[in-house]
């Protein structure tokens, strides 16, 4: 398809395509929008973030004289969205809000191109825009504490998470993929309140624009804005003008409910999971037998803060640049085995057969231990901590999952805070989990080698792994080197 507009948008622009019968809502800066019969109330001070099914917009609330996120569902998803619905089931005290993004207001706007679902929000930053900032300091226990307690709301609230975006910096990105990732946790946005929206058109800075002009003059032009905009760099503008900004804790918001359901629906609305945070009982009936459709509930939202929390930590995707049939290869192998129904399918899909055993599963868990001490500047018994946590929660079978509430009585969330000092001597033990005696000083080179070449036989095509692991050897076997020149 020819792109009916003059001129060629730049990255991170929706396309002007995206508007017609059906899309998205024609906004421009400084409209001033509300529900129908009302006097508008929400002045659009900057855009946020887009995605195929939505934007997202900076805003002041004349009326309650704050800063809101405005956010427009394109008119061909909302007859169906169940997104308002949902917040409003999640709503907290004002004086104490839960981790979840709280709605404000929701009505409906109408234009050339349909109806559409309009939510107003808290404005929040997404974490893992939150994690690029230089000299941010956090505390990655509070992180997955607080995550936690916001999933443990929504599942004692009767809902699912399911829908979420993939792993961009849209804010508030509405892409309807399921699972829960850093781009869909936020963290609230300190003194917003405090800028004038001359303040953040002066500090913001000019937002890059491209006009819509359509080649066809009978297009109708109240179907698309006059221009496109960049979104804010709400990161840059509190790092510049928040001096404590990255000195505070932050307060977690999850984010995203567009594709969230009730529990009491049945059946559960497909799930359309990207690969890497996808549920083994959703993989593996879509892989082995093309089933799209299969049931999934709370407990996928389980499996896939397991990845999300991974990521935070560690700085990388668990299972991330795996084709569609190594996905269960590496899960199997990670879990140290698989259920009977899938070993023809992994047979099939390998040119050797695996052993997929506890040990192996052991070994690469090591080299996860080892990766969050380097990556992450931690202790090693925080690391050995946090790993036993993540294999609790990435269990093949979902009924063995614990709930996100049990989850909260985890040990690893007795430790000590974490200071962000990385232990100078880490050891590591076979098992995950279980620290060496304090007095083996140095590490014996049949064992260390023993299970670095069983993580080695068993990474997989998984980038993360890889390099894990690769770290993870050049570590221990550096300190081996340490050890034997210090007992000549």
């Amino acid at each position: 398809m020819i792109d009916p507009f003059v001129f060629m948008v730049v990255e991170d622009m929706e396309e002007g395509k995206d508007y017609g019968p059906g899309g998205l809502f024609p906004v421009k800066l400084g409209d001033v929008l509300g529900p129908e019969g009302s006097v508008p109330r929400y002045r659009i001070s900057a855009k946020l973030g887009h995605g195929s099914y939505s934007t997202v917009w900076l805003a002041r609330d004349l009326v309650a004289r704050r800063t809101v996120a405005v956010k427009i569902v394109r008119a061909s998803e909302s007859a169906t969205s169940r997104e308002a619905a949902i917040l409003k089931r999640l709503r907290g005290p004002a004086s104490d809000p839960p981790a979840v993004i709280q709605l404000l207001d929701s009505f409906t706007l109408t234009s050339v191109n349909g109806i559409h679902h309009t939510l107003v929000t808290e404005p929040v930053i997404p974490l893992e825009c939150l994690l690029k900032l230089p000299g941010i300091q956090v505390n990655t226990r509070s992180l997955v504490r607080q995550a936690l307690e916001g999933l443990a709301f929504i599942h004692e609230r009767g809902i699912a998470h399911g829908g979420e975006s993939p792993l961009i910096s849209n804010f508030l990105s509405s892409q309807p993929l399921p699972d829960i990732y850093p781009s869909n946790i936020g963290v609230v946005i300190p003194d917003l309140d405090s800028f004038s929206e001359v303040d953040i058109w002066d500090k913001g800075g000019a937002p890059t624009i491209v006009p819509l002009v359509t080649y066809d003059a009978a297009h109708d032009a109240a179907s698309f804005p006059p221009y496109l905009t960049h979104a804010l760099d709400l990161g840059e503008l509190l790092m510049s003008d928040v001096p404590d900004f990255t000195a505070r804790e932050p307060r977690v918001r999850i984010l995203d409910l567009g594709c969230a359901y009730f529990a009491e629906e049945t059946p559960s609305p497909p799930c359309h999971a990207p690969l890497p945070f996808m549920a083994p009982e959703v993989a593996f009936p879509m892989m082995a037998y093309d089933n799209r459709d299969a049931p999934w509930d709370r407990r996928a939202d389980i499996w896939a803060m397991a990845c999300t929390i991974c990521q935070i930590a560690g700085g990388g995707i668990l299972f991330g640049r795996l084709s569609a049939p190594n996905l269960l290869d590496a899960i199997a192998a990670l879990c140290g085995g698989a259920p009977a129904d899938w070993t023809t399918y992994l047979a099939s899909i390998s040119d050797k057969p695996k052993a997929y055993t506890p040990d192996a599963a052991d070994a690469l868990w090591a080299a996860t231990v080892e990766h969050l001490q380097r990556w992450g500047q931690t202790t090693a018994e925080d690391a050995r901590a946090l790993v036993k946590l993540l294999r609790r929660m990435l269990v093949v079978d979902p009924m063995e999952r614990p709930s996100a509430s049990a989850l909260l009585q985890d040990p690893y969330f007795d430790l000590a805070p974490d200071d962000h000092a990385p232990d100078k001597n880490p050891r590591v033990s076979i098992v995950v989990g279980e620290a060496e005696p304090a007095s083996t000083s140095t590490l014996k080179a049949a064992n260390s080698t023993a299970w670095i070449e069983k993580a080695e036989e068993n990474v997989l095509s998984s980038e993360f792994m890889r390099e894990t692991i690769a770290a993870a050897k050049a570590n221990v076997l550096g300190r081996l080197g340490e050890g034997t020149h210090a007992t000549q």
